[in-house]
């Protein structure tokens, strides 16, 4: 019988961990992927900026250092360990796994809002070279790429493919970017071409990438792009089918919590990202420390309450 079992381990999960190191409790984090969340499954190779005191870090090496520090603590960290079902029982909550059954008196959720990946919905996006994320920009050093979206994701990575040496275009079906203002002026100078109003209709091959076809919407012109590789970046949905299954309240695609991060079911806590709060490294941390410090009150009642 744990007393907590933290599910995911992103910087909100990491976080919740340390804090229950520093409580005592018995607990264990399941990961369904690698530990690190975003900074290690979708962003190794970008710069850390929102974090203070770690400027100049990739976010690789800054998963490496925040999952080193909890295990350094005696967190375990159980890896490729996706739950498939929370269930709560009379006096417990039972947690089951892909590999394994737990019990457990509380839980928190920091399962971040990776989820699956916005596709086009267009002919050939199933063809070799069309990605929903970069790991490594120098890889497509000296290749023609063509880079779908506009909010920060995709400005973040058309100019981290442009600084590795690709030749990048930047296609966006409105005429002004949705990202934030420092990375407008980033995109202005660096090079990166920008296609306004423009849509990708088609992606043509025959086994790979070769070419898109692209109409501007508003003077319907259309033209065909010779392009090595397509990069999609227009959001991801999030797989809710877990949290509906087994009860929690939702808020489109985030979980609802009070001021102390208490979820709807009795036990359960949400952290990070998946709450709606400001999807920065940051707050994760500071929502996994609270949801641990509330999960231990609710443990410790009414002593602590």
């Amino acid at each position: 019988m744990y007393d907590l079992i933290i599910v995911g381990a992103g910087p909100a999960g990491l976080s919740a961990a340390l804090t229950a190191c520093y409580f005592k409790m018995k607990f264990i984090v399941l990961e369904a992927n690698v530990s690190g969340g975003a900074l290690s499954q979708v962003y190794p190779w970008k710069e850390v900026e929102s974090f203070l005191g770690l400027k100049g870090l990739s976010g690789k090496e800054v998963a490496e250092r925040i999952t080193k520090h909890v295990l350094d603590e005696g967190a375990e960290i159980r890896e490729c360990e996706r739950v498939t079902e929370i269930k709560r029982e009379k006096d417990f909550i039972r947690v089951k796994t892909t590999k394994s059954e737990y019990k457990t008196r509380s839980v928190i959720l920091a399962i971040g809002t990776i989820g699956t990946p916005r596709r086009l919905n267009v002919p050939g996006e199933n063809l070799n070279g069309v990605y929903y994320h970069v790991k490594d920009p120098y890889e497509f050093k000296g290749k023609n790429v063509i880079v779908v979206g506009g909010g920060d994701s995709a400005v973040e990575n058309a100019i981290a493919l442009q600084k590795a040496g690709a030749h990048v275009i930047l296609i966006h079906r409105r005429d002004e970017l949705r990202c934030m203002d420092r990375l407008k002026k980033d995109i202005e100078k660096s090079g990166v071409k920008i296609l306004w109003n423009t849509e990708v209709k088609e992606i043509i091959g025959k086994n790979k990438v070769e070419s898109v076809k692209a109409i501007n919407n508003k003077t319907f012109e259309t033209k065909d792009i010779m392009i090595d590789s397509v990069f999609i970046f227009i959001g991801s949905v999030l797989n809710t089918d877990f949290l509906k299954k087994i009860g929690i309240k939702l808020d489109s695609e985030h979980i609802v919590v009070d001021k102390n991060l208490k979820t709807n079911l009795e036990g359960v806590f949400a952290a990070g990202d998946i709450t709606g709060c400001l999807k920065r490294i940051p707050q994760a941390i500071a929502q996994g420390e609270l949801a641990t410090y509330s999960a231990y009150k609710y443990l410790k009642h009414p002593y602590w309450e």
